[in-house]
C-alpha cells in the first residue's frame, strides 16, 4: 500500500500493512439496519465506499471476518479467466 499527496502521483510513503484488512464485497448486514444507515448517510451527504462504511457512519463497528483470496468477484470480462482457473483447480483438487 502506498500513499500519495492529494492530486499527486508520486509516492509520499509506504503504508504499514500490519493492521490492514482487504475488504471484500458484497458485505452482509441486516437489511433494515443497512437501509437506515445508507439513507442517513445519503441525506447527510456522507461519502460511503461500501456497506460496512455505511454502518461505521452510523456509529457501528462491524466485525472483520477472514476471507479467501480465491473468492473473487467477477465484474469485468478479464475476471472470467481467473474464475475459470480457480474453478478448474478446485475440481482437480476434489478428484485427488
Amino acid at each position: 500500500m502506498k500513499r500519495a499527496e492529494p492530486g499527486k502521483t508520486a509516492i509520499a510513503h509506504t503504508v504499514d500493512r500490519n493492521d490492514l484488512w482487504h475488504a471484500l464485497t458484497p458485505q452482509f448486514f441486516p437489511r433494515e439496519l443497512l437501509v437506515d444507515c445508507l439513507t442517513r448517510a445519503l441525506n447527510e451527504g456522507a461519502t460511503i465506499t461500501d456497506e460496512a462504511s455505511a454502518l461505521e457512519y452510523c456509529g457501528f463497528h462491524p466485525q472483520l471476518v477472514a476471507g479467501r483470496a480465491d473468492n473473487i468477484k467477477v465484474t469485468r470480462p478479464e475476471d472470467l479467466a481467473l474464475a475459470e482457473f480457480y474453478l478448474t483447480r478446485s475440481r482437480h483438487q476434489e478428484k485427488a
